[in-house]
């Protein structure tokens, strides 16, 4: 299974650090969060990995180069102008090839088991698959709400009026390939606003993979306060 990771962000949110370099390579510890990433697919015999870049890429590019020192082959999908997170996916396409693939947001560092992530999305059979987790920022966070067989039934953003269980969708996706064909080409697509109601309107199979892993993303300053700290307090291991 080939691993695409979407690391085009501007990182408007954490700007004071991204003025010179992109988001996924500010260091959580001693490494970049991209690189905590990549650990995590090697860890798991996943190295066929694909980046998707926009934002600085050469900061990228000349760091981790063809990913030989980090034990996997990588390559590059380099957009122009921005192209949202599907948009992102359906550029990478002749990268991708036509076979499932895994999808990480690039500014999440996680544990998470990828082989018992695979084997769930396997056995549901389903068009996609995604890390849920319970939140604690549920109001900027993609609420997902399912049935007793995991299989999605509604997807949105709370309001503050909004009854709910704070449960969300976190930076891991499993895609199939047949989910190029709702991506437009050459577009700003957006996956969680655009893509993914797409999905649900066309009565496509989307599940909900339920983990105590850690997934955290480090998008704001308080964030990635809080991942350092609980790198650094050990809770972030695999």
């Amino acid at each position: 299974m080939k691993v695409f990771i979407l690391a085009g962000g501007l990182g408007t949110r954490l700007k004071s650090a991204t003025s010179f370099a992109p988001k996924v390579m500010i260091k959580i510890g001693n490494k970049p969060v991209l690189e905590h990433l990549i650990n995590l697919c090697v860890h798991h015999r996943l190295t066929d990995i694909v980046i998707g870049l926009h934002y600085l890429p050469k900061i990228i590019t000349s760091y981790f180069q063809d990913g030989s020192k980090f034990n996997c082959h990588l390559n590059y999908s380099i957009e122009t102008t921005p192209m949202g997170g599907a948009g992102a996916i359906k550029h990478a396409q002749k990268l991708l090839g036509n076979k499932r693939f895994l999808v990480f947001n690039g500014d999440v560092l996680t544990n998470l088991n990828l082989i018992k992530f695979s084997q769930f999305h396997q056995q549901k059979k389903g068009l996609a698959s995604f890390l849920v987790h319970q939140t604690d920022h549920p109001y900027d966070s993609d609420i997902v709400e399912y049935n007793d067989d995991f299989l999605i039934t509604n997807f949105f953003r709370p309001n503050v009026t909004d009854k709910f269980k704070p449960i969300s969708k976190t930076g891991a996706h499993i895609f199939e390939p047949g989910i190029f064909k709702y991506i437009p080409v050459n577009q700003n697509y957006s996956l969680e606003k655009q893509l993914i109601p797409k999905l649900l309107k066309k009565n496509e199979k989307l599940y909900a993979y339920y983990s105590d892993c850690y997934s955290k993303d480090m998008g704001t300053p308080d964030r990635l306060d809080m991942v350092r700290k609980d790198l650094k307090d050990g809770k972030i291991k695999f």
